[in-house]
Parts: C-alpha cells; structure tokens; sequence
C-alpha cells in the first residue's frame, strides 16, 4: 500500500515541479525585450516633428516603457485615439510590455513623436532612439524615414 501513494507523491512533485517551470517566463519572470521593424514619417520643410513606429517584441516577464528620448529632439509616447469623429493624441507617462507579448507602435495608435526637430527629416535618413525599460533598461532603435505619403499618420 506505501508504493501507490509514493507513486501518488512523485507525481504530485512531477506536477508541482511543471507549474513552477512554466510560470519561470510569466509576468515575475526576466523580460525578454527585442525592438524591430522600426519606421518614421520623413518631414518636409518647416515641420518640427515626426512619428515613430516599432515593434516591441517580449518573450519573457512583464516590463513597463518608462521613457524614451532621441538626439534628434524631444521624444515621447502618445496614443491617438478618436472621440466624437476627432482624432486626439495624447501623451502617455508609461506603456505596459505585457509578459510574453507583442506591442505593436503603428499609425493611428499608439507611437513615439520626435518634436522640436531642427531641420526636415528626409526619406532614407535614421531617426536614431533609445528606449528605457524599467525591468530591461535601456534599448536602441535606429528608424528609418519614409517618404511621408502613403506612409500613414
């Protein structure tokens, strides 16, 4: 009779062991921050600011963008967002990286706006950044202009 309830107990360990492993990447777990994709809308002559996309890729535990900031000017994370048939962009302290998760920086949405640019930002020419995390620090993204039509907003 005490061999079926060790066999009972090993597995109980067994099974304990497992969920203890699968939560080791869940939202306590190291985050695992990759930045891709990254894009810009070139500027033309006498604007003073551009939006920024990328994609933040997290294959590991939940992190928080606390900040982000460009040689080139001013950076900051705005959503946008339509109220009443008016699109508004507001400016976000933070942006939540949900544990094993992809955030997605596009047009009409969330995106990075670099204001206070000196001079137009061309097609072709990199907008350089670097994004604090506050689990995974900071991380550098190089985003490349588009030409502005046809790029999105």
């Amino acid at each position: 009779m005490a061999l079926p309830h060790f066999s009972m107990m090993k597995r109980g360990l067994a099974l304990a062991a497992f969920v203890l492993l699968a939560s080791c990447n869940g939202p306590g777990g190291p985050p695992a921050i990759a930045l891709e994709d990254g894009w810009a809308r070139a500027t033309s002559a006498g604007q003073t600011s551009s939006a920024v996309y990328l994609t933040i890729a997290n294959r590991g535990g939940e992190d928080r963008l606390v900040s982000v900031s460009s040689p080139l000017g001013e950076a900051s994370i705005h959503s946008t967002t339509i109220e009443d048939g008016v699109m508004r962009m507001r400016p976000l302290e933070t942006l939540e990286i949900p544990a094993n998760f992809v955030v997605e920086l596009e047009p009409h949405g969330t995106h990075i706006m670099v204001a206070g640019l000196d001079s137009p930002v061309e097609a072709g020419e990199m907008i350089p950044l670097t994004l604090d995390f506050e689990r995974s620090g900071e991380r550098q993204i190089s985003a490349r202009a588009r030409p502005a039509h046809g790029a999105g907003m």
